[in-house]
This record gives structure tokens, C-alpha cells and sequence, in this order.
């Protein structure tokens, strides 16, 4: 059984946890209720859930897909880190998301 976390900086920010906040303001509360529900399987399960992509081999950054919303995480110890959440706007994956990510991982590990 794992654990899943919203990554937090140093200031406390939560910046996934602030993007579904976001959503759920705007109306889009099943897409905030399609991650609670992935983080429950997730931590009965463990990773990667059915549909989601590795974006990192060298890293373990996995894209979870929610509609046209993405959360990268990855997992260090017995925690799964939700690192960064992002809606996606065209079939590839923006580098700048890909590097967010990882250095959210990097301030974890």
C-alpha cells in the first residue's frame, strides 16, 4: 500500500492541490473528483495507473491523464509524489512542464 502527497515548496504552496482547487472554482469539480478517485486506486494499487505515460525514464516521471489535465508524479521511498499539474494544449509534452516536474522531484529527493 503507498502513500500519495501533494509536493509542497518551502513556502507551504501545494501547487497541484491549488490547480484542482482552481478547477473545482470554475466548475470542473468531476475532473477534481476523477483525482481523488486515482489517488484512492493509487494508494490501494501502487503505480503506474492504466492510461498513464512514463515522460521520464531516468527521473520516474509518470503523466497521469485527466481529461485534457496532466499531473506528473513519481514515486521516492514509500511516497508518491504528486509534483505538478498542467492542462494540456497539444499532443506533445511541453519541456517546460517536463522540467517543473523535475525539479520538484529533485527538491524531494
Amino acid at each position: 500500500m503507498a502513500t500519495v502527497e501533494f509536493y509542497r515548496d518551502r513556502n507551504g504552496v501545494e501547487p497541484v492541490d491549488d490547480y484542482f482547487t482552481a478547477l473545482a472554482e470554475r466548475g470542473e469539480a468531476s475532473r477534481v473528483a476523477s483525482l481523488a478517485h486515482r489517488i484512492e486506486v493509487m494508494e490501494e494499487q501502487g503505480y503506474p495507473l492504466p492510461g498513464d505515460v512514463l515522460i521520464d525514464r531516468g527521473a520516474r516521471l509518470w503523466e497521469m491523464h485527466l481529461g485534457p489535465h496532466r499531473v506528473a508524479y513519481a514515486q521516492n521511498a514509500d511516497v508518491i509524489w504528486l509534483l505538478h499539474a498542467w492542462r494540456k494544449r497539444s499532443r506533445k509534452l511541453d519541456d517546460r512542464e517536463a522540467r517543473t516536474a523535475r525539479r520538484r522531484l529533485a527538491d524531494i529527493e
